[in-house]
């Protein structure tokens, strides 16, 4: 009858006497089993054979769940922390990293930190989490949007994104000039060097900065959004010129870096006119809220990333660049979201922890030697951060901007976090750092980023005092 529910009637449950469980059990499980043991008993066992093992040797499983874990742990409490002080939560993470590497876990109980984190398992938690770093360059590209630099007004954000990187990539590539011959890296050439130093005293993380900015509830204010338009241009062209760097680093003539060149400049072409429209029709009005329908969307998704970040391995680049790439050439529907939103997830707390520990791994403050190599780590935060916001400053009054906006945006712009890191990371593995400037750089990097916040909210609170 239409409109009546019908209520199924409760399953019956199924009922065995104690007596028929204790029979059915001693001959159907007790009888089986004693004669299983008889059978063994009588085969019986000789001992070792003596035959070599042929499982392959490598690291035991448990030692490198149990670094994983521990770096896991670290990373997420250290990130709590850093929420509750009003910090970004990259500024524990990072500052886990460092506490836990060589310089001060490794200074204070050498054998504690050996035994915690055993160098045989390195190079597992280094590919960790560098696919940590691939998948999350992924979720950054695909936070980058030409329509959103439109709608923010592309001609200011252009200025301000590029003047904010031009000034402090003058001042690296004159410290990079004047730095004593012992912080090059021998048999680096003069020219990647100093391109490498000048682009990572540059770098705006546009991820964080999108974060604080929500953190302190200006994400979509006018000030707000000129920000990420300026930092997501900043972002975009500090991607192209690390290609260009890697590649003079790589090519050792200009002749194959410019082939190294021309395979990305191929690749950049091949994955916005050819894959971009062909993601386009594949993922056209696919739905997430299906188990067929998110799986088919995460392995195209997943697989494009991947691919991308191959193909600019194997072109002299790093795979970062093929993620970023793949990310700004995927789709802006849902269901795509929905796949970022679920590996931002898992990058965020599982993979990148890492990350952060194989940067604090190779990150030695005791390689800052004396009192020449700390006026030179301060010269290097001063001037990054000074030019920085001098560079970001200047437009934004030739774009109207108050004095006080000027400055917030300025202090904005200094916010380097784990972008920072991840380029002076490849720069590090590229050769093109010492042991000493990589660390130097580290401290930079965190410091800018820590500030950020604390100054942002000053200006704003004295904006808030001035009498109306």
């Amino acid at each position: 009858m239409k409109g009546s529910t019908t209520t199924a009637p409760e399953p019956t449950p199924v009922r065995l006497s104690p007596r028929r469980v204790l029979l059915g059990y001693g001959a159907l499980v007790g009888v089986p089993v004693a004669v299983t043991a008889m059978v063994l008993v009588s085969v019986g066992y000789a001992g070792p054979t003596g035959r070599a093992s042929t499982a392959p040797e490598g690291v035991p499983l448990y030692r490198v769940l149990g670094a994983l874990a521990l770096v896991t742990a670290c990373a997420g409490a250290a990130g709590v922390l850093a929420r509750r002080i009003g910090q970004p939560r990259v500024v524990g993470e990072i500052g886990a990293g460092v506490l836990l590497g060589p310089s001060v876990f490794g200074a204070l109980a050498p054998d504690a930190q050996q035994w915690a984190l055993p160098t045989e398992v390195v190079p597992f938690l280094n590919n960790f989490g560098q696919l940590g770093v691939t998948l999350f360059m992924f979720t950054v590209g695909l936070e980058l949007s030409l329509a959103t630099l439109r709608s923010n007004g592309l001609p200011a954000s252009t200025l301000i994104g590029h003047s904010g990187m031009a000034l402090p990539f003058l001042a690296g590539v004159l410290i990079a000039l004047v730095m004593p011959a012992g912080q090059r890296p021998d048999g680096v050439a003069t020219l990647p060097f100093v391109l490498f130093l000048g682009l990572s005293m540059s770098i705006t993380a546009v991820p964080v900065l999108a974060r604080l900015l929500s953190d302190e509830r200006m994400l979509h204010s006018r000030l707000g959004t000129l920000a990420m338009a300026s930092a997501s241009v900043a972002d975009v062209t500090a991607w192209c010129l690390l290609a260009l760097v890697l590649a003079l680093a790589s090519g050792g003539s200009p002749a194959t870096a410019a082939v190294t060149v021309g395979w990305v400049a191929l690749f950049a072409v091949v994955v916005w006119w050819g894959v971009r429209p062909l993601l386009a029709r594949l993922l056209a009005g696919q739905r997430s809220d299906g188990p067929m329908a998110a799986a088919r969307t995460a392995s195209i998704v997943l697989v494009t990333v991947l691919l991308c970040a191959l193909a600019t391995d194997q072109a002299g680049v790093h795979a970062l660049f093929g993620a970023v790439a793949a990310g700004l050439a995927m789709p802006r529907t849902q269901a795509v979201r929905d796949i970022a939103w679920r590996v931002e997830g898992l990058t965020s707390w599982l993979l990148l922890p890492s990350f952060f520990m194989t940067v604090g791994l190779g990150t030695h403050l005791g390689s800052v030697h004396g009192t020449s190599g700390w006026l030179l780590c301060l010269a290097v935060l001063g001037a990054a951060a000074l030019s920085k916001f001098a560079g970001t400053l200047v437009p934004a009054r030739l774009a109207d901007l108050s004095w006080r906006d000027s400055s917030r945006l300025g202090a904005m712009m200094n916010c380097r976090g784990l972008t920072e890191l991840i380029i002076l990371n490849t720069g590090l593995s590229a050769g093109l750092l010492s042991p000493s400037l990589f660390a130097m750089l580290v401290l930079m990097a965190l410091a800018t980023t820590a500030v950020t916040g604390p100054l942002l909210r000053l200006l704003s609170r004295e904006r808030d005092e001035e009498p109306g």
